[in-house]
């Protein structure tokens, strides 16, 4: 390594800004001229010493070396690493067509590590961004990616990357992919090819759930579809108007049994709202007036940037006061010792003490860099997380409207700024996304005003809510809080709402009464065969069902269900059925999941009204009775 890029990496590793980062790392690139260069670069503490390795491995490694190194560099810990080592990843695949193959190989490989798969994905996307020649090569490669079995987690990002993000680029190709999906004998593919030519979920799940086998032995056979509104079961009428809900930025008050979808309904929601629009919110201190912190929006994702950039000015401005402190102390200090010295008196020695002293005690008084004139992020929302999600479900008071913490050291030089001392609460956090709140009833009137205020208003002030607290008077500027507001529960909830907050949401939104069965048809029969297949996915700890087990559980839901011809969407019951069978089976080493297992877990998750109905001693016993534990002893 040069003396050159030594100098360059201690300069970016001790300022750590990123500004200085985007106009220097171009030069450390240009600055690597063997294979030696980048091995040493790839083994060095700083970040930005292994991303430039992996963006010029492809140039200066032979193509083996090169592969081992990116796929090494794919698993680093600094997210930069990993995307540059895809970058390299797909520069490396378009000098060396050879490799096509590993990488295919290494995309299918169910016991390939994440970080590698998804860096292999993102590959594909530069190489036909930055080489459109090359275009089938890596189409090649990602078609793997939509081949795999349900529960793959890249076969659906696969697939997306095909048929929506290969068609802004090249839609010919895209159109002709489409066109092969649609005929494929890969039912999953056949899905996905439906819903890039248009089709809604529906109309693509016309002969069952997504890419539904026709004959199928177990789970395994059974897609599991990426989009979380798709995996609702039998709740169409409800996913319809959720779904307008979202692309209207309308509200939602949700109506029925507990375990028939709700919270999914509600989490699903955040994937129809826009992206571009989130927002990162910063405090910044008031020092007119400092129990009133200052807000600050910015774009989404560069709060943490701003944040950086004004700690690192304050660094910048704290080491230029020590320089100048530390001159004035030698040079004064260094007069006094030679006049000292060289003149007689003790009028100097003692001069000399006395503004030493004085200046040794203006350094203690120095106020630290950044402590008071740092921003705080209270929000942080990037556009690539997609918008938030917040259940707020039990939340009271300060956790969901924001709090002020109590600072013990109220004096002395030792106490902090207002501004860092402010939490923000759900609604706050909710931002540009959906704020979900379960059993709503059991919210105070109190914060359901102060939440029908934060929706009417979009923003609302963070407060100090202790009367104790030394935060007490502190009270921010008003805090952006632009949400989509779903409210969940019961009849007995909705009756127990505050009266102005009921109506708002009707008169800004849609009422949903969820559904607790469907009838008992083949296509029912199938979206609850589906949910088994989820339920295994999500579980991972249980093995897949097998199509007799499957029809147990069907026949127990049909049981369940509110008459003759009905199926219960009680899914969250019908969950622990699947997962104490699952549980069963795994005891026993079975490879699939049998009736015998359905039929054992019926016995073993009855509920305790059932238990008590099935043993007439302790039915007829009274709970409440004190003897009652000697006696069952």
């Amino acid at each position: 390594m040069t003396l050159l890029q030594r100098a360059v990496l201690n300069l970016v590793r001790r300022l750590s800004n990123p500004a200085v980062d985007l106009a220097v790392l171009p030069l450390l690139r240009r600055q690597l001229r063997d294979a030696g260069d980048v091995r040493a670069l790839a083994g060095h503490p700083a970040w930005q010493a292994r991303w430039s390795a992996a963006q010029e491995a492809p140039r200066l490694l032979p193509p083996e070396e090169a592969w081992t190194l990116l796929l090494a560099l794919a698993q680093d810990r600094e997210r930069n690493v990993r995307e540059g080592a895809a970058y390299g990843l797909g520069e490396l695949l378009a000098r060396w067509p050879q490799g096509l193959p590993r990488y295919q190989a290494l995309l299918a490989d169910p016991e390939a590590p994440v970080a590698q798969k998804r860096a292999l994905l993102h590959a594909g996307v530069v190489l036909w961004r930055r080489h459109p020649q090359q275009v089938e090569r890596a189409v090649a490669l990602l078609q793997v990616a939509g081949q795999q079995p349900p529960q793959d987690p890249f076969r659906t990002l696969g697939s997306h990357l095909l048929a929506v993000e290969l068609a802004r680029d090249h839609p010919e190709v895209a159109r002709r992919l489409q066109e092969e999906w649609q005929v494929s004998d890969n039912a999953h593919l056949r899905y996905h090819g439906a819903r890039a030519q248009g089709q809604t979920a529906q109309e693509a799940q016309a002969t069952g759930p997504p890419g539904f086998p026709e004959e199928w032995q177990s789970t395994a056979e059974i897609p599991v579809p990426g989009n979380l509104m798709d995996r609702v079961v039998g709740q169409e009428r409800a996913v319809e108007i959720v779904r307008l809900a979202a692309r209207q930025h309308r509200f939602v008050l949700m109506v029925g049994e507990p375990g028939t979808g709700k919270s999914m309904l509600a989490q699903a929601m955040t994937q129809f709202l826009p992206r571009d629009r989130l927002e990162d919110v910063l405090l910044q201190p008031n020092p007119e007036r400092p129990i009133t912190p200052r807000v600050e929006r910015l774009p989404g994702g560069q709060g943490p940037l701003r944040v950086a950039q004004i700690q690192a000015a304050r660094r910048q401005a704290q080491r230029t006061v020590d320089f100048l402190w530390w001159v004035l102390f030698l040079g004064l200090g260094g007069a006094g010792v030679v006049l000292s010295l060289t003149q007689e008196g003790w009028i100097y020695p003692v001069v000399t003490g006395l503004i030493l002293l004085g200046l040794l005690l203006v350094r203690t008084r120095l106020r630290p860099a950044g402590r008071w004139d740092a921003p705080k992020l209270l929000v942080h929302h990037p556009p690539e997380g997609g918008a938030p999600f917040v259940d707020a479900t039990g939340f009271h008071a300060g956790a969901l409207l924001g709090d002020v913490r109590h600072d013990p050291f109220q004096s002395g030089g030792r106490e902090t700024a207002p501004h860092q001392l402010v939490e923000a609460g759900a609604i706050h956090l909710a931002h540009g996304g959906v704020l979900f709140i379960d059993e709503v009833s059991t919210l105070s009137m109190e914060s359901q005003q102060q939440l029908l205020t934060a929706i009417q208003e979009k923003q609302l002030p963070i407060v100090g809510r202790s009367p104790g607290s030394s935060g007490s008077m502190v009270r921010t500027e008003p805090v952006p809080c632009d949400f989509v507001l779903v409210l969940a529960g019961n009849m007995e909830d909705v009756e127990r709402m505050h009266p102005a907050l009921r109506s708002r949401i009707r008169g800004y939104g849609y009422e949903i009464v969820t559904a607790s069965a469907m009838d008992d048809t083949p296509a029912n029969r199938r979206q609850l065969a589906q949910f088994v297949a989820q339920e295994v996915v999500k579980d991972g700890k249980i093995p897949h069902f097998s199509r007799a087990a499957v029809e147990a559980v069907i026949q127990e839901a049909a049981r369940r269900g509110d008459g003759p011809g009905r199926l219960s969407l009680r899914l969250r019951e019908l969950g622990g059925l699947v997962r104490a069978a699952g549980d069963l089976a795994v005891t026993q080493g079975a490879a699939l999941v049998q009736p015998e297992h359905v039929e054992a877990a019926l016995a073993i998750t009855r509920s305790l009204e059932e238990q008590l109905a099935q043993d007439p001693a302790n039915a007829s016993r009274n709970p409440t009775d004190p003897e009652r534990g000697s006696n069952s002893r």
